[in-house]
């Protein structure tokens, strides 16, 4: 009878004790993705704004401040969970993936087409692919045109409520806000 119970209390210590490990555990993985998510909520909302360019930082270390007349402004916004990115008349929509900054978009552009090739899948549909090269151009699909989406990656180095800066091709870009 006391061996029973002296098992019933270590049970019920040992039942406790995985209880408290589990919700220590829960609690700092709750906290943990709240502090990931909310971060990079803080970062998205400090890209929404007007940047200019201000100077770049090339590999070699050579820094190179943009002349007033070259100089360029990239317009960040978000409105109705859209996100949406103008630089110098160039629109497209932008997503924040961890530290890269992505912008997609369809360029505005007259291509000759070089090769055309059918693409058939298991099941029998078909899609006529448009290339110059080895760059494919567009996509025929059930009787639509389908132009191929570019998009560029940036990695976001910093951003503040007055500088940001970006990381394109290994060069260093820096951006100051406008508003």
């Amino acid at each position: 009878m006391k061996i029973t119970k002296q098992l019933q209390d270590l049970e019920m210590k040992l039942t406790k004790e995985k209880k408290t490990k589990f919700l220590k555990s829960l609690i700092f993985y709750l906290t943990f993705n709240l502090l990931l998510t909310g971060c990079s909520k803080s970062i998205e909302n400090k890209l929404i704004g007007v940047w200019q360019i201000d100077y770049v930082e090339f590999n070699d270390q050579n820094i190179s401040t943009v002349p007033v007349d070259e100089k360029y402004t990239m317009k960040l916004v978000k409105e109705n969970n859209k996100k949406q990115f103008s630089i110098d008349g160039v629109k497209g929509s932008w997503l924040l993936d961890d530290s890269l900054l992505l912008f997609e978009n369809i360029p505005e552009s007259k291509t000759y087409i070089d090769s055309m090739f059918v693409v058939n899948d298991i099941n029998g549909n078909s899609t006529i692919v448009l290339q110059n090269g080895n760059q494919k151009i567009a996509t025929i699909k059930d009787g639509l045109v389908i132009p191929t989406k570019v998009t560029y990656k940036m990695k976001v180095i910093s951003v503040n409520l007055d500088q940001l800066i970006l990381q394109i091709d290994g060069d260093l870009h820096t951006y100051n806000k406008v508003n």
